[in-house]
C-alpha cells in the first residue's frame, strides 16, 4: 500500500473520530454507560493519546508533544472516577485531535518504512517493527474506539 494511500484512509478516519465529538454535549460526554467502563470523553482522549505514545514512544523513543497530565488521564487501564483535575472540553479534544492529524502527516511523510526505536510486542509472535506498522496499528486502534463511541452514543439516546 502506497504511503499516501496511508495517509488518505488517516484522515478519513481521524475526520470521523473528530465529526462524532459534534453530536455530543458536555453533559453526555462523561456519562458512563451500563456495561461500559469509561465515557466519552474518555475515549476520544484515548485515541488522542495512544496514537502519541504509539508514534513517537514507541516510534522514536520520544515524548511526544502532549503533557504527561495528558497522558495518566487518558492512558490504558486510566478512569474517568480517578480524575482530579478538569478534563478537556469536547472543543479542546477535537482541537488537539485536528492537530495531532496535521502533526503527524508532517512528522512521518516518507518515514513509515523506517524502522521503529522500540518493538511493540503483539503476542503469539507478532512484533510491529516499522512506523508504518505503528501508525497502521494505530488506525486499527482509533477504529475500535470509534466503535465503542458509536455504541455508547445509542446507549445514551
Amino acid at each position: 500500500m502506497q504511503e499516501s494511500a496511508i495517509f488518505d484512509l488517516y484522515h478519513i478516519y481521524r475526520e470521523e473520530t473528530i465529526e462524532s465529538i459534534n453530536f455530543i454535549t458536555e453533559e453526555q460526554a462523561d456519562v458512563i454507560p451500563a456495561g461500559f467502563s469509561n465515557s466519552l470523553r474518555w475515549n476520544f482522549g484515548h485515541i488522542l493519546v495512544a496514537q502519541e505514545q504509539a508514534m513517537y514512544n514507541l516510534g522514536m523513543n520520544q515524548p511526544g508533544e502532549i503533557f504527561e497530565k495528558t497522558q495518566d488521564m487518558f492512558k490504558r487501564g486510566s478512569s474517568p472516577k480517578e480524575w482530579s483535575v478538569t478534563p478537556f472540553s469536547l472543543k479542546e479534544l477535537r482541537d488537539q485531535l485536528q492537530e495531532q492529524m496535521e502533526r503527524m502527516k508532517i512528522t512521518f511523510s516518507g518515514r513509515l518504512g523506517e524502522a521503529a526505536a522500540k518493538e511493540f510486542d503483539m503476542g503469539k509472535e507478532r512484533k510491529i517493527k516499522t512506523l508504518g506498522d505503528l501508525f497502521i496499528g494505530s488506525l486499527w486502534h482509533e477504529g475500535v474506539h470509534q466503535g465503542i463511541i458509536y455504541c455508547m452514543k445509542r446507549s445514551l439516546k
